[in-house]
């Protein structure tokens, strides 16, 4: 996706977990926010659900890379490794038309529960592009 906000603009929304929940909606509950600190890591507790799974709390670990990159990854040691290992990423380009904004999530499920890799593949890519256009939508009523 394409937009005319700046690589800080996207990235600052992203962050604010509690506005972001708008856009994405795995995100039930977000309970708190530690940084980012000066160099850009930080933590989230929230609550979030996939297709077909009750919500979860979570803790989720990120990093910011001024202005160009957010990586958040699920804290070792959370109820929800038990599930899955999860990482997010939105990545911002400078374009001459605004930023590229390149969203992506790699999800390993665990044991068990391996059986819900292929349909969540599928669901969340749809998931996906659903939020890129909330996330476009948002950025332009700003």
């Amino acid at each position: 996706m394409v937009t005319p906000a700046t690589p800080q603009q996207v990235l600052e929304l992203v962050l604010d977990l509690g506005r972001y929940r708008q856009v994405d909606s795995k995100i039930v509950a977000v309970r708190a926010v530690v940084g980012p600190d000066e160099m850009g890591r930080g933590r989230v507790r929230l609550w979030t659900r996939l297709k077909w799974t009750p919500p979860v709390p979570d803790l989720q670990l990120f990093e910011l890379e001024r202005w160009s990159r957010l990586r958040f990854t699920g804290a070792p040691g959370q109820l929800a490794r038990l599930v899955l290992r999860f990482t997010g990423t939105v990545e911002c380009e400078p374009t001459s038309d605004g930023t590229l904004v390149t969203h992506s999530y790699d999800l390993v499920f665990r044991g068990p529960f391996r059986l819900l890799e292929f349909p969540h593949r599928r669901w969340l890519q749809r998931d996906l592009d659903e939020e890129m256009a909330r996330l476009a939508d948002l950025l332009e009523s700003a």
